[in-house]
């Protein structure tokens, strides 16, 4: 005998099918992960051109620049720094003599100063240039080269008093050529060459201490015995990896886990924040035109956020940050 399904019950598996497919289209989709900035990044490039950068979501907007004597000028990332409020950088330009102006940015109102610097008559030179800068406890200070455009030029410290803007020889002078960044701890100024060697200035005894095994860039405090520092990587042109010197040691440890990145320009400092050692790197590995390297020092780890343009000038440096 032949059984048939009741209407009654294939009613209610078309029931129940529906339902199922229901239940099943109006499971709730995942959303996307929003991404916000804790902070922005505040760089400046050879042109004078001011960036801010969000630190996680890479986006990029230019929001000032610094007046210069000549538009055509460059400055030399060495020579920019900044304090709080402040952006400093050093133009050097034929008016018609060889001239190097003060430049100060003022952050809030975004206004520039420029400042020719009387240079001590005590340092000779046709082409007494000053080619790098740090901030130094309210003043700046620079290395004066005798002759910009030669190799093996001797160099002497300088302070720039900001209140007058005087300039005064610190009596200190040596002859490495490639001076990538410095920062001063205390009494002593740390300064890194690419390719050169580490020195060790004390300021109070006026001396040079010259370490031949450490060499990089980017030089960041992370306190009064360490300092961040991107080393240069044989082999690859530009290539840099982070790093702390112990400066008690006197001995460079490797934070990079094997990974290479891309510095465009090697001159220049950079900031350590929250834990964090940052970079602006590009890399052909990861496809990546610039981006944000972030190294972790406790941690050992690094991450690297891209940035949202490829238009962007990529011979910059971080100087500070904002909110």
């Amino acid at each position: 005998m032949k059984r048939t399904k009741s209407p009654a019950l294939l009613s209610l598996l078309f029931l129940i099918i529906l339902s199922c497919g229901s239940s099943s289209e109006e499971l709730p989709k995942e959303q996307p992960k929003i991404i916000t900035d804790d902070f922005k990044l505040i760089a400046v490039s050879d042109r004078g051109n001011v960036f801010e950068i969000g630190n996680n979501t890479g986006a990029i907007t230019l929001t000032a620049a610094i007046e210069k004597e000549s538009d055509a000028t460059f400055l030399g990332t060495s020579s920019i720094t900044a304090s709080a409020d402040k952006i400093y950088a050093i133009e050097y330009i034929y008016n018609p003599l060889p001239t190097n102006n003060l430049l100060v940015f003022d952050r809030q109102n975004g206004t520039t100063q420029k400042i020719p610097l009387v240079l001590p008559s005590t340092i000779n030179g046709e082409e007494r240039g000053i080619f790098a800068l740090s901030w130094d406890n309210n003043n700046l200070i620079g290395i004066l080269s005798e002759n910009v455009l030669m190799n093996n030029s001797t160099k002497h410290l300088i302070s720039i008093n900001l209140q007058d803007n005087s300039v005064t020889e610190l009596g200190i002078s040596f002859n490495e050529d490639k001076v990538s960044s410095m920062k001063r701890i205390n009494s002593k100024l740390y300064i890194s060459t690419w390719g050169e060697g580490f020195l060790i200035v004390d300021l109070d005894n006026k001396s040079v201490t010259h370490l031949s095994s450490i060499n990089g860039s980017r030089l960041a405090a992370i306190n009064n015995s360490e300092l961040a520092i991107m080393q240069p990587v044989s082999g690859s042109l530009g290539g840099a990896k982070p790093g702390i010197i112990d400066l008690n040691t006197q001995t460079v440890s490797d934070t990079s886990n094997g990974e290479t990145f891309g510095l465009v320009t090697v001159f220049g400092n950079t900031i350590y924040k929250n834990g964090i050692y940052l970079n602006l790197v590009s890399s052909n590995r990861l496809n990546l035109y610039l981006g944000i390297l972030k190294s972790t020092i406790s941690t050992n780890t690094n991450s690297v956020v891209a940035i949202n343009s490829t238009n962007v000038n990529r011979n910059l440096i971080i100087i500070g940050t904002t909110n």
